[in-house]
């Protein structure tokens, strides 16, 4: 890894131990975090959004925009109980009350239900994975968090197959011609899911739903929320306390003095911001300041890093626009 990615990788790494160490009881469940250091975008599987489809005729690429699910821990699934609260779906939830769903066949638990206190017109469960982990379904689409974008240059290979998901059904699986015919910045990376060997593309699957959560729109599908971006959540923001630090390659963070109209234009781009394209590869190996959030009770909601009007993140640094 490179040492510029390894600092960013440290720094994160002490911002998700603070987040943990405020949140780790039963009673407040979050998806577990992202190892962005371990994280192979050139091979597995993953949500894809497809962006600059503009360019596949015109600049003889499209862009890759690689999710993954997010995960829960299973102890802390198994241990959910009345009152305590989830987080899922960018938003948190109180529990009521949780019934577990079993197959009549075999009597195993395939989903546990959670009823929640407040109104939220949505439903909740938590289905178990062979890898021992938990996803979230809400209604009919999984929450996902961004990784981060590869540029894919044509001609795909030869090999790659395309299969398009209608009503359920699975059409014939199709070369690279008819998904860069259908390929379209709408897609979601709640409807389509991409395999990259050796950072490029071998299959990809989109189905004709779900669309994902109700502000999932071509807007939105195109460019990721900051909040979301930096694996926040957006529920409190808006009377979040904001402090600022800065970044020390060799003392780590150091606190530092915002004002009150910096601390309300940050709040804007964690409310309102939504993160565009990659500005660059490079990560840096300090100089960047780190704004964090917190409740009222001090629970940190937010961090987010930037430099040089960039947003930072392990793999890079990343324009936004408000």
């Amino acid at each position: 890894m490179k040492r510029s990615h390894l600092i960013a990788a440290v720094l994160l790494s002490l911002l998700a131990l603070i987040l943990f160490s405020a949140c780790a009881s039963a009673a407040d469940t979050r998806p577990l975090p992202v190892d962005w250091s371990g994280t192979d975008l050139n091979n597995g599987t993953f949500r894809l959004t497809v962006r600059d489809t503009g360019r596949i005729e015109d600049g003889g690429y499209f862009t890759a925009a690689l999710f993954l699910e997010d995960r829960y821990d299973a102890a802390q699934i198994l241990a959910l109980a009345p009152d305590d609260t989830v987080l899922a779906g960018g938003r948190t939830w109180t529990v009521r009350e949780i019934v577990p769903h079993t197959d009549d066949g075999s009597g195993k638990v395939y989903a546990y239900e959670v009823y929640p206190v407040e109104e939220t017109g949505s439903y909740l469960s938590f289905e178990p994975l062979e890898d021992g982990t938990f996803i979230a379904r809400i209604d009919d689409w999984v929450p996902v968090t961004p990784v981060g974008e590869i540029r894919v240059t044509l001609p795909l290979p030869d090999a790659f197959r395309y299969v398009s998901v209608t009503a359920g059904e699975e059409d014939e699986p199709a070369g690279a011609d008819m998904f860069l015919k259908d390929a379209d910045d709408t897609w979601t990376a709640y409807n389509t899911v991409c395999v990259m060997e050796d950072g490029v593309p071998v299959r990809i699957t989109h189905a004709s739903y779900p669309w994902g959560p109700e502000e999932t729109t071509a807007a939105s599908a195109e460019a990721v929320p900051v909040w979301r971006f930096c694996h926040g959540v957006r529920e409190g923001l808006e009377t979040a306390v904001i402090k600022g630090y800065e970044t020390d390659c060799e003392t780590g963070l150091i606190e530092a003095e915002i004002s009150a109209e910096e601390a309300e234009e940050l709040r804007d781009l964690a409310l309102y911001g939504f993160i565009t394209d990659k500005a660059s590869d490079l990560s840096v190996t300090g100089g960047t300041h780190v704004y964090t959030f917190k409740d009222q009770d001090g629970k940190i909601l937010l961090s987010i890093e930037m430099y040089r009007g960039l947003i930072v993140a392990v793999d890079g640094m990343y324009h936004y626009s408000l």
